[in-house]
């Protein structure tokens, strides 16, 4: 690795350190990743992050080889170099989250989803998630006993989204996925960053906080009474929160590995108290505002 870094950056690391999907390496106190990146366009995200850097809002810097080209291949993958300034392991805070994503709302930012809705894409998972379980659910036992209760509140939520959708609604800074042990690294990662509304980092901030930690109403709680958020967005923090990405994101590792399900164990010991959760959730916004009757979350 360090003779390709050598010629293709005309960088020379004396110590490189490699990890599942990447390579960090430092020189004169200056940090950078040769980073692991399939499918997406990086073009477009070198493009996304000078137009970024214009408004005065820092990403890592994407480093082009000797030759001009974005990325260079080794065994047969496409590996990036970014050139970083924060900690790559100082965990982000709620507040660090909330703050990142003031800097920049509803401009016109690359996406990966081709202006799709959430209501498109889950609904697109869900058609592809079954059709694997027709395919290969009979390996599973803990995914067959399951999957349907997931996919039941994913389609609850689609079917919210899609009544109360407003494309018109302001989108600012947002990532693909970020969770509570999130590093600084992973925010300010330009291959992480998409755009949407604001209450999508949150939401999967929570969720992933919920899988570690048993009660978090009481911050979701706070958060949602926030003056800086809209009724409108406080009903997609719902929908979010239906949608249990914490859950298809293990299966889908699963399916792509083809190992035991046996992981998912751990979350399906805590369905009863997500229940309660949502529940909590549903009940503490409709003791303030306007929200679609659900008769099983309805407080009794």
């Amino acid at each position: 690795m360090r003779n390709l870094i050598s010629y293709y950056y005309q960088l020379e690391p004396s110590d490189i350190h490699q990890s599942l999907f990447y390579y960090t390496f430092a020189i004169k106190g200056e940090k950078y990743r040769l980073q692991e990146v399939a499918n997406i366009d990086i073009e477009k995200v070198y493009h996304f992050t000078l137009m970024l850097l214009q408004r005065g809002i820092y990403t890592h810097q994407i480093i082009k080889t000797t030759t001009n080209e974005f990325f260079i291949t080794f065994d047969q993958k496409r590996y990036v170099l970014l050139k970083y300034y924060v900690s790559d392991t100082e965990k982000i805070s709620f507040s660090t989250l909330l703050e990142f994503q003031n800097q920049l709302i509803n401009v016109s930012l690359m996406e990966d989803t081709s202006g799709r809705s959430w209501g498109e894409l889950w609904s697109e998972k869900i058609d592809y998630f079954e059709y694997q379980m027709s395919q290969f659910g009979i390996k599973y036992p803990v995914i067959r006993e399951s999957f349907s209760y997931y996919v039941g509140l994913a389609e609850v939520g689609i079917s919210l989204f899609n009544a109360y959708f407003d494309p018109k609604e302001a989108t600012t800074l947002s990532h693909r996925r970020i969770k509570y042990n999130s590093t600084l690294y992973d925010l300010y990662d330009p291959f992480n960053l998409i755009q949407d509304t604001k209450v999508r980092d949150a939401s999967e901030f929570f969720k992933s906080l919920y899988i570690e930690k048993k009660d978090i109403f009481l911050e979701i709680a706070t958060y949602l009474k926030s003056p800086n958020l809209s009724n409108y967005e406080r009903i997609l923090f719902f929908i979010r929160m239906l949608f249990p990405s914490f859950y298809f994101d293990m299966f889908e590792k699963i399916m792509d590995s083809q190992k035991s399900d046996e992981p998912l164990i751990a979350i399906l010991e805590k369905s009863k108290d997500y229940d309660l959760l949502l529940k909590e959730i549903y009940n503490e916004l409709a003791s303030y505002m306007r929200i679609p009757y659900i008769s099983w979350l309805k407080k009794m």
